[in-house]
């Protein structure tokens, strides 16, 4: 059980490896983060890196999915604290608080308009983006060959897909502590586990 985690900012692009990008490094990318953190502006970078240099970026639709959930959330946020900032009742501000997404943004202009921005954004990196689902038809077998109960669902089907192509996973989660594949990475505990 070999692990191959090497910290991003001293990788240098090689056009031989196929980079996979989790994704947490897709929300720092299109989550519009008006003043990224250094480790934001590293991952930020590294993806920009690879459009520039004309990477094509692997993936797949479930990534989208975990992208597409977490922006809209995020717009949700915002949208409850911009109510919020304009609200100075008790009972208004406890009737924004509770909320929910998918009863009370959804349909609503600032939904469809974080939608639209999203849609938008991740449409401009299709010419880069090379999606991994053609190329498996995948049954419930191969989806739980080896599922271990510590590890998130997820992750595990892009570990198993990046042993498959030889993929080069880059990712900010902590948990994803997978062997066998190179993992690329600027999170402190990915880095400082891998070494044990």
């Amino acid at each position: 059980m070999a692990f191959n985690i090497s910290q991003l900012s001293k990788e240098k692009l090689d056009d031989k490896k196929q980079y996979f990008l989790d994704a947490n490094i897709w929300i720092f990318t299109l989550g519009a983060i008006l003043s990224p953190n250094k480790k934001e502006s590293i991952y930020i970078e590294f993806v920009d890196s690879l459009l520039v240099g004309g990477f094509k970026i692997w993936s797949h639709s479930l990534v989208f999915s975990e992208v597409f959930n977490a922006l809209i959330r995020n717009s949700f946020d915002d949208y409850k604290n911009q109510l919020l900032a304009n609200e100075s009742r008790s009972a208004e501000r406890q009737r924004i608080q509770s909320l929910v997404l998918k009863k009370d943004f959804r349909g609503t202009s600032e939904y469809n308009s974080a939608m639209e921005r999203i849609k938008s954004d991740v449409q401009s990196y299709v010419p880069n983006l090379e999606f991994l689902d053609k190329l498996y038809d995948l049954d419930f077998g191969y989806l739980t060959k080896n599922y271990s109960s510590n590890s998130d669902f997820n992750d595990y089907l892009y570990y198993e897909m990046s042993l498959d192509h030889s993929l080069t996973i880059i990712t900010d989660d902590g948990d994803f502590n997978f062997s066998d594949v190179e993992i690329l990475t600027e999170n402190s505990w990915l880095l400082k586990n891998s070494k044990n």
